[in-house]
């Protein structure tokens, strides 16, 4: 499980997300989910370039079971 921090209260599995793409004209990154119509928007490119894979921005989270549970 690989989790991107997009805000100080949201915390994201990059495994659920459909596509997230970077708008130059809104400077914000559109974040689109697999399962579901939601989105969310951020400010901040970092979130986009966790997203493609850049280890600088991820977060850890040690016990990805625990997380799962508390998800739903």
């Amino acid at each position: 499980m690989k989790l991107v921090r997009i805000s100080e209260d949201t915390i994201i599995d990059i495994d659920d997300i459909q596509f997230a793409i970077w708008d130059d004209e809104k400077q914000e990154v559109r974040i689109e989910f697999k399962n579901t119509d939601a989105f969310i928007y951020t400010k901040d490119q970092k979130a986009l370039d966790a997203i493609c894979g850049s280890e600088e921005h991820s977060v850890e989270y040690e016990d990805a079971e625990s997380y799962r549970r508390n998800k739903d």
